[in-house]
């Protein structure tokens, strides 16, 4: 049979790119490697597996500012959800909209061939799929990145992918290298069980917490006193409110962020502070070399540990894609308005994004206008690969210069551009086929 799209992925992207095409009436089926929606949220303890959660994993979005279009959380679920909930909210989804029967799952793709009419799709169990559009929406959470330093480090040391639960970290002295959010969660966590805990971050950060005044939480406050403002006003005011909030970062020991809120990616964490301020967590610098089981410091300092546990990112991979479109580093640019590929206009990407909110619901208005998109309702702009480069000047000025940041986008303001297209080319049925 050939399929109007095939879909990569049964994460929260496949499953909103799923309901959208279906809505539109196209004919499309999700592959999924595994045996239940949710991506990364379906939780495993096997370390080598997909999902990069851990037992304590809870979201930095609040539900007020997380649940997908016409389908809200329980009032009872509480404002930051943990894994279990996440996982059993998009089953749900999946449920509300019919969408487990066009999910084959225990697909895992490895080919995705352009033939001179179709996708032509294999997967490791030997099944062939053929569809007119691929849309890729496997993640870009689940390949870790390991930087490389001088010397060779004998004790234990993962990447924080394999990190699963505090326990594995009791009575032992740990270091964590890198402060996203994954590291301060990890870190923040490792203070129950283990023997010390050091943090060791090459940059200030800028960190919100997760309630802020009146209780509210922080994206909820931002969402309904921030985001309405003008643009220009947006970053100076939430600066100061999160100067109100918290205060200078370096009275916490760690080091002020030398760039301005937003230019990169800030860290959501309401505990950080707190073990920092009680003497739990100690602040390192860069490492400069790993000696047996010593790390040494850029400060000249060093420090004996058993376990090392790298929270340095992941890197963007679909390694069932011909290598030349595969989006990455300056190949980002290469995607129209960070889904459409300009070099194959019948590949789309949904939830490659790294937005500073929630990016389930922001992937599902991505997966709106893909549906309008395949649907011959919407087109590109003929300019698109110079409007494209515009774009990607303008990112280059807005955030930092770096591989994590390639996929920044501002929520409200994508959003809106979202909105404004999927409005300006509506669908001409809203039925399932």
């Amino acid at each position: 049979m050939l399929y109007d799209a095939l879909i990569v992925g049964a994460g929260p992207s496949g499953l909103a790119a799923l309901r959208r095409l279906r809505e539109a009436g196209l004919s499309a089926i999700a592959l999924e490697k595994r045996h239940d929606v949710g991506g990364v949220w379906l939780y495993e303890d096997d370390p080598q597996g997909h999902s990069s959660a851990y037992s304590t994993l809870v979201t930095i979005t609040s539900k007020a500012c997380s649940e997908m279009e016409g389908f809200p959380f329980p009032t009872d679920w509480p404002d930051y959800l943990p894994h279990t909930l996440v996982q059993k909210y998009f089953r749900s989804y999946a449920e509300r909209f019919g969408l487990l029967e066009h999910i084959h799952f225990g697909q895992e793709v490895i080919l995705a061939r352009r033939t001179a009419s179709a996708w032509e799709v294999t997967t490791r169990e030997g099944r062939t799929y053929t569809a007119r559009y691929l849309i890729a929406a496997s993640g870009h959470h689940w390949k870790p990145y390991l930087p490389s330093y001088p010397g060779t480090f004998t004790g234990e040391s993962y990447h924080a992918h394999a990190y699963k639960s505090p326990l594995q970290l009791q009575h032992r002295r740990v270091l964590v290298i890198g402060a996203g959010n994954s590291g301060a969660d990890i870190a923040t966590d490792a203070v129950r069980t283990a023997r010390s805990v050091d943090l060791s971050i090459r940059r200030g950060y800028h960190i919100l917490p997760k309630f802020g005044f009146f209780g509210e939480p922080t994206d909820a406050l931002y969402k309904h006193l921030i985001a309405p403002l003008p643009k220009f006003l947006r970053r100076p005011m939430a600066s100061l409110t999160l100067r109100f909030l918290l205060g200078p970062v370096n009275r916490y020991g760690m080091p002020a962020p030398r760039d301005p809120l937003f230019y990169t990616h800030p860290l959501v964490n309401s505990e950080l502070l707190y073990h920092l301020r009680h003497g739990r967590i100690r602040i390192r610098p860069s490492i400069e070399r790993l000696e047996g089981t010593r790390v040494y410091f850029t400060d000249g300092q060093s420090e004996e540990y058993d376990t090392l546990i790298w929270a340095t990112g992941y890197e963007i991979a679909f390694p069932y894609l011909p290598p030349e479109l595969v989006p990455q580093g300056e190949k980002t640019k290469r995607l129209y308005l960070n889904i459409f590929s300009l070099e194959e206009p019948t590949l789309l990407f949904v939830g490659l994004i790294q937005p500073n909110g929630c990016l389930w619901n922001l992937a599902e208005k991505q997966a709106a206008l893909v549906a309008r998109y395949i649907g011959g309702v919407y087109k590109l702009p003929l300019d698109a690969a110079a409007e494209a480069e515009k774009a990607w000047q303008a990112h280059q000025k807005q955030y930092a210069d770096s591989p994590r940041h390639l996929l920044e986008v501002d929520w409200y303001d994508y959003a809106a551009l979202l909105d404004r297209l999927v409005k300006k080319h509506p669908l001409p049925r809203r039925v399932y086929a």
